[in-house]
Parts: structure tokens; sequence; C-alpha cells
């Protein structure tokens, strides 16, 4: 027999008890459905988890932190067993495999600095995070400027950028109390209040502090002309999530170390350690890959930190609700399979003389079995089929309706970030259209083997 004429052969049984065939059908659909939309959540859960730790910090980054203190004297009792966080361990930890980018930073602590800004410097930074970085990778970072442009590699050694919010960490010295602060508000016309000078138009100095000359406001006075550098601002970053960002300026890496030199030589710290950098953070191609880069680093002694470990501690979680909500799913298809095999006995004690026909006129029993296991594989299919259908319209209406009602229902509570309550990839729909196939085959299996071994005279003799 012909696969053609099985597989018409199949389509005109089933239709011919279209009625049962559509119960059974349903059946399938409920559970197709179920698993699809129950594994899309889980996929909408993921996403949503990934959005938000991607608020926190680069999934793909690892952070590779130095001594909390570079100036501190080296007399040989520190307790910490950490390498140097310096040039050689730089190029190093670039030398690392799956590693794609490196970005150093090194801090240059406002205890040490005073940066002012104005005529005569009237305007001082109370508070300040100054860090030394290479400015030919600000781009690659990710950086934008608000205002101006981003120095790159052709930038003077003593150019600086300030973060969004830099320039309202300047207090007025002319002014006493709250007066001489100003803070980021939102006006009534829907502007923002601004600071007391315009870093892009005013001049900016950095001094390095003389910790033997006090003022009587606590702060200390500059070393003299050596110590002293007139800034040129280059850019004003665009608004970002991470403080650091947002509250720092930042200097050419040079001149940060440069300044760490002269503060140790003009306060005549004695064992002077060479400047280091305070933090290294490092690009991995792959996000699979940050766990064993991590576990790499840390095998070399420094101590570094990614947001993998939290993800993998959610992600377990997740995984957890997941499985709850495939076994539901599992459930409903358990009971679609019962329906199928029901339905395929049913047929079989109907065509009892069909079978026996069958055989008198010399039709293979190989031929007699697959013609029974493709009617249960095409229900089956035809369930996961439509299944696949209602659950793509489930799928948008939950992310049509926003995340807030079925994240908080399903525990995510991640909703509004622009993550998808569902999501059902190509892979997710091929999946569901081969299992549901094969629950279908494995469902007919039984009907199948009892249909050929039916005796041919007694199946004739059926009434």
């Amino acid at each position: 027999m012909k696969i053609s004429d099985m597989i018409i052969m199949c389509l005109r049984n089933l239709w011919r008890r279209k009625g049962r065939t559509m119960l059974t059908v349903v059946g399938v659909i409920i559970g197709c459905c179920a698993i699809i939309v129950m594994i899309s959540l889980g996929l909408g859960m993921n996403e949503a988890m990934d959005n938000m730790l991607s608020t926190w910090g680069d999934l793909n980054a690892v952070t590779i932190y130095g001594n909390s203190n570079y100036y501190y004297v080296d007399n040989g009792s520190s307790s910490s067993d950490r390498p140097s966080l310096n040039d050689d361990a730089l190029e190093m930890l670039k030398n690392i495999e799956h590693v794609d980018m490196v970005f150093p930073k090194m801090e240059v602590s406002s205890e040490y600095v005073t940066l002012s800004a104005g005529r005569n410097g009237r305007y001082r930074a109370s508070w300040m995070q100054i860090y030394g970085v290479d400015f030919s990778a600000l781009e690659k970072m990710g950086y934008s400027a608000e205002q101006g442009e981003l120095p790159g590699d052709d930038a003077d050694i003593h150019t600086i950028v300030f973060g969004n919010e830099a320039a309202y960490q300047f207090r007025d010295t002319k002014k006493r109390g709250q007066n001489s602060y100003t803070w980021k508000q939102q006006l009534a016309d829907g502007t923002y209040s601004e600071p007391f000078f315009d870093p892009m138009t005013e001049s900016v100095q950095l001094y390095v502090n003389n910790t033997k000359k006090q003022n009587d406001d606590g702060t200390y006075q500059s070393g003299g002309r050596a110590y002293e550098f007139k800034m040129t601002t280059a850019s004003v970053l665009e608004q970002d999530t991470n403080w650091e960002t947002v509250y720092c300026v930042m200097i050419d890496m040079d001149l940060a170390k440069e300044i760490i030199n002269s503060y140790n030589r003009l306060n005549s710290v004695k064992n002077a350690k060479e400047p280091e950098y305070s933090q290294i953070k490092l690009w991995v191609d792959d996000i699979n890959n940050v766990d064993a880069v991590q576990a790499q680093i840390e095998e070399l002694g420094f101590n570094a930190s990614s947001m993998a470990s939290v993800r993998k501690e959610m992600q377990g979680q997740l995984g957890v609700i997941q499985m709850v909500l495939g076994c539901l799913a599992a459930i409903s298809l358990l009971v679609a399979a019962i329906g199928i095999t029901n339905t395929m006995i049913m047929s079989i004690y109907e065509r009892t003389k069909e079978i026996g026909i069958m055989k008198v006129l010399g039709c293979y029993i190989s031929n007699i079995r697959v013609v029974f296991l493709m009617e249960a594989g095409m229900i089956g299919l035809l369930g996961g089929a439509i299944g696949t259908v209602i659950s793509y319209i489930i799928s948008a209406v939950m992310n049509s309706l926003g995340g807030g009602v079925f994240a908080e229902m399903f525990g995510m509570g991640m909703g509004g970030d622009g993550s998808r309550v569902s999501i059902i990839p190509l892979w997710l729909v091929l999946l569901a259209l081969a299992f549901s196939t094969v629950i279908g085959l494995i469902s007919g299996f039984y009907p199948a083997n009892r249909a050929v071994k039916i005796s041919a005279l007694e199946a004739i003799r059926n009434e």
C-alpha cells in the first residue's frame, strides 16, 4: 500500500468520525497550549530577570577590585595577600581566554585632591569621585555625551569629563549653610534647577592638597603651582543609572598617576606604593563564559565579582517555578494522550470487519499498524498546530495587557520594565508540534498492535 493511499485512508477515517476526532483534538489543543504558554511564561521570567539585572550591572562584565587605599604605607604588615592591581596584572587579565575588553579605573580620592570651578575657585566640590580612565575606551564602554564630545586618543592630558550630575556636588564658598548648595530638582515648568556653574563654559581647576596647610573650614590649601592643574571640560555624560557615572568626574589615567605621585611627594609619604588601579572591569564574549572567567581570575588571587552569581541563584528559583508550571501542563497533555488511546481503541472495535477484509486482501500487517499509528499521529499533529496558534493569541493578549498583572500573578514582580510576559520562540513551536505528534504516536501504539493481532476470519464474521 502506498504512503499516499494510507494518508488518504487516515484522513477519511478521521473525517468519518469527525465529532469524536474533534473532541480528542480539543484535549491535545488544551495540553499543547498549556505546555507552550507555561514554557513561554518561564522564558518571559528569564528575560525580565536579565533586564532587571542589567540595570544593576552588565551581565557580561566581571569587576576586579584592588586594595582599598593606594596611599597606605607599605610597612610589610598588611594582611592582604592579594596581588597588586598594576600594569602587569592588567596585561595578564587581557590575555585570559574569552575576555573581549578591559577597562581599568584608578580612583583619586577627594581627600587628597580638591576640585574647584569658576573665578578664583569659588565653587568647590564637597565630595567627588575622581577616576583616571583611558579616554579612548569611553565610547567602547557605551558612554555617550549629553554636552560636548567624548575625548579620544589625542585628548590633552588635562582633559576632564563630568558625570551628568557631578556639577551639583560643588558648593558656593561665598555662601553659608544650605544656600551654599544646589540640588537637581524638577521645577513647575518641567525643567530642572541648574547647578552654580556650567562645567562646559567655566574654568575648572584641580590641585593636590597640602595636608600641612589646613583652612578654617577643614579643607587644605594647594601645594603650589607645581601641584595645580587647569582642566578643560570635554563633555558632560548623558544620564545613567550607575551612580558612579552620574556623580563622578573622569580624568586621563596618566594624570591620575601623576596626581597620586605628587601627593605622596608633597606630603612626604614614606614607602609610598606605586599607584594601582582601584578597579578593572572586563567584558566576556558570552554570558555563559562569565563563571569560568571569574573563577580563573579568583584563582590568580584577585577579588572579583559579577552578576553571574546573582543570576544563577535567581535562575535556580525560576527553575523551580518553571518545573511546577511544566508539571501542570504535562498533566493536561497526559489526559489528552489517554483520550487519543481511548479514541483509537473505539475505532478498532468499530472497524474490526474492515481490518479483517484488509488482511484477507493481502494487506501487510505493517501497513495496518502504520494506518492506525498515522491516525493517532495526525490527531496529535492537528491538536499541536491549532494549540500553537491559540498559544500565540494568548501570548499576545498577555503581552498587550502589560507585565504588571501577570508578573505579580506568577511571582515575577518585574512588570513594566519593557520585558515581555510571554515569549514563544521558533524552537518552542517546533518542539510543541513534534511533542504532540510523538504523544499521538505513543498513544496509538497499543491500539495499533491490538488491531494487527485480530484474526482475519473472526474479523470478517464480526458484525
